[in-house]
């Protein structure tokens, strides 16, 4: 395609996204010195920096950047860096080769901020996209870019973007996660049920064919008991669903007050702890809530939790919903949630799948 229409295709991407995105977008084009507002800033002659009025004029300055050329690298590693809403971890063991050396021997682009050129192709089908890796304190970043429309509501014209896909690689934790965002459909289109688990599956099989790897499900049979046990007040659950063996099902919420015990089982056994001794006169009655407390949660499900990450400033704490047998059962979801946190980039993902990981949260299961 020709260059206007490829740097439409960021320009419409951006747009598309929430308020909050675009003013994150905006504040890291100021914090690189990319723009700038202050209108007196002597500038050289080969300084690239753009000058506007107002900082929230999002739209205008995106419109502007992204389809400038020399903004390419700029959004392009913004792809790599940026939060996504969805991930699918797994955990891996490599294969005979190196990754550096898989990566050169099928001769994948690396990207460089500083030289990056672009093809001008965005394809249609992810078996037909060619990744590029990006490599940052021996992590990598393969990303494979589609080309997606969706028809506008109030003009019916169909607008272009960009879908990228993400597979991190993190060595140290041996934990390989597939990260996307959500389709966007128009009003009348037919939703595609198993468009994510056919990214997801493709992916899986990609990495498994062309690196050699084995990959692994994540084992989350005591997941929900290790972020209760461990003494953090900074990763607590925040709330979950439960699934009843007669068939019921609730979502509980955590309390704000700091200690995070989940009713209503929680607060039964610390109402038993707490008159210990009006118990111990009747030590039947003690059994008799203790096997019920215990059956009901040997017997109960928890289809998904929200863990949250608390923080000193509310606005840097974030969520994290994990929906556990997910896709008929073979994976786990993690859910991302923006909520009011306005750190939009990829730090916290790796803070979150870090964390499950070091932690036990999550450990290595069975072989997919």
């Amino acid at each position: 395609m020709d260059e206007m229409t490829f740097l439409e295709f960021y320009k419409n991407t951006i747009l598309c996204g929430s308020n909050n995105f675009q003013h994150f977008i905006c504040k890291q084009l100021e914090a690189e010195n990319r723009i700038t507002f202050e209108e007196q800033r002597k500038i050289s002659d080969k300084d690239d920096t753009l000058f506007f009025e107002s900082k929230r004029d999002f739209k205008g300055i995106i419109s502007k950047t992204a389809t400038m050329k020399s903004f390419i690298s700029f959004y392009e590693a913004l792809e790599y860096k940026k939060l996504y809403k969805y991930s699918v971890p797994f955990f891996y063991e490599t294969g005979e080769k190196p990754i550096d050396d898989m990566l050169k021997e099928m001769q994948i682009a690396i990207f460089d901020n500083e030289i990056y050129q672009p093809e001008y192709v965005i394809d249609r089908n992810l078996n037909e996209s060619a990744p590029i890796v990006y490599v940052e304190d021996g992590i990598y970043f393969i990303k494979f870019v589609l080309q997606k429309a969706y028809m506008q509501s109030d003009t019916f014209e169909p607008i272009d973007y960009r879908y990228p896909i993400v597979i991190y690689i993190n060595p140290s934790i041996n934990i390989l996660e597939v990260r996307y965002d959500s389709v966007r459909y128009s009003y009348n289109e037919q939703i595609d049920r198993d468009v994510y688990s056919k990214i997801v599956f493709y992916c899986t099989d990609w990495i498994k064919d062309n690196f050699g790897m084995k990959l692994f499900r994540c084992e989350h049979m005591d997941t929900i008991k290790i972020i209760n046990d461990i003494q953090n007040t900074e990763v607590r659950i925040y709330k979950q669903m439960m699934e009843m063996k007669a068939g019921g099902s609730a979502e509980l919420t955590a309390s704000e007050n700091g200690d995070y015990m989940l009713p209503f089982l929680g607060e039964i056994r610390e109402l038993i702890d707490e008159n210990e001794e009006l118990f111990a006169e009747a030590d039947e009655i003690r059994q008799l809530l203790l096997q019920y407390l215990n059956e009901k949660e040997a017997t109960a499900s928890y289809p998904y939790i929200y863990v949250k990450w608390i923080k000193p400033v509310e606005t840097k704490s974030y969520i994290v919903k994990i929906t556990f047998d997910y896709f008929n059962g073979k994976i786990t979801l993690l859910q991302h949630i923006t909520g009011k946190c306005n750190d939009l980039g990829m730090g916290r993902m790796n803070d979150a799948i870090e964390y499950l990981s070091n932690s036990g949260s999550f450990v290595k299961g069975e072989e997919i």
